[in-house]
């Protein structure tokens, strides 16, 4: 786990998922500040500021790997619900306590 609180790698449906956190000067993805690609099992965030900004990053793209592990491609197309079930989780695994 990095300091963060973004995981390198997790488990979903046998599969381990890598999880990049890209430098600012080597992003490439113009539009998006994170991108899940199920081809290669891998999420990239970008890495912007504050933490807790990239860690909604992260969960954001952990909902698009989600759904399309589960076979609803059609809801991970939804951005709006991505956004909500992403933002959810996170704000709940930050604030655990005990």
């Amino acid at each position: 786990m990095r300091r963060d609180g973004i995981p390198r790698t997790f488990k979903l449906m046998g599969h381990t998922i890598k999880v990049r956190v890209v430098p600012i000067s080597r992003w490439r993805h113009k539009d998006a500040v994170g991108i899940y690609f199920p081809e290669k099992y891998r999420i990239d965030v970008k890495a912007v500021q504050p933490e807790s900004h990239r860690q909604q990053i992260f969960c954001h793209e952990y909902a698009h790997a989600l759904l399309i592990l589960a076979g609803r491609d059609d809801l991970s197309a939804d951005e709006k619900l991505v956004d909500t079930l992403g933002h959810l989780p996170q704000q709940s695994l930050t604030t655990f306590e005990g």
